[in-house]
């Protein structure tokens, strides 16, 4: 698919290091909690390399758009997930406490506290999985050009021909938030980052406009 000179591309094995260069150029930086806790404020995060590229290659699931001469200038990573985490140490809260780096510790427990506001098997009772996307960076030099909008349209696709019946889309930040409702998402769940504590303490409190804490959701028809 071309479009505004740029293609859409399902993002293959070789990929992963010039994805996770602009994952580093974008999200690692501009994403509220990482700026809040300083996660990568010495340049990268090793769990956090980890965790993006793991998901890069899971079962197909994640685009990229590329621009005329092959460099990737957006991405979209999806993969899939339970409705309920599983009670064998992959849930947020052991991984958390099995985390080495209290900063990446620190949001695992905000995802663990999202996971359990959210009850999103309470609100998808027939499905037991849903396609979520992790994920999404543009080049600065790219946006306002689409091309989320057409990295969403082939996850979607690529979802239906599964029979996946439901999106999920995580925002942290108010413009993610805003682009995932311009998207045709619906807020499932919200939590002012004042109110998402441990020990009585807000665990991360970014700053504004990055106020909540959401969780999305977008059913295929």
């Amino acid at each position: 698919m071309a479009d505004q000179g740029y293609e859409i591309q399902p993002i293959q094995p070789g990929d992963t290091e010039e994805s996770l260069q602009l994952l580093r150029q974008t999200f690692f930086i501009d994403e509220p909690m990482n700026q809040a806790v300083g996660l990568c404020s010495d340049g990268t995060c090793a769990e956090l390399e980890e965790y993006c590229a793991h998901y890069l290659h899971e079962d197909g699931w994640s685009f990229k758009a590329v621009d005329k001469n092959g460099k990737i200038v957006g991405l979209m990573v999806s993969g899939m997930c339970t409705l309920k985490q599983k009670d064998d140490g992959s849930d947020y809260v052991s991984q958390a406490q099995q985390c080495k780096n209290p900063k990446f510790a620190k949001i695992l427990y905000v995802l663990a506290q999202r996971e359990e506001g959210a009850k999103l098997w309470e609100k998808f009772p027939d499905e037991e999985e849903v396609l979520d996307v992790k994920l999404a960076a543009t080049d600065p030099n790219w946006r306002k050009r689409g091309i989320m909008n057409n990295l969403l349209d082939a996850t979607e696709k690529l979802a239906k021909q599964r029979g996946i019946k439901v999106l999920r889309m995580d925002t942290s930040s108010a413009f993610s938030a805003m682009s995932a409702e311009k998207l045709g998402f619906t807020c499932m769940y919200s939590a002012p980052y004042t109110e998402i504590k441990m020990d009585g303490k807000p665990l991360i409190v970014p700053e504004p406009p990055h106020v909540d804490d959401r969780v999305y959701t977008k059913v295929l028809l």
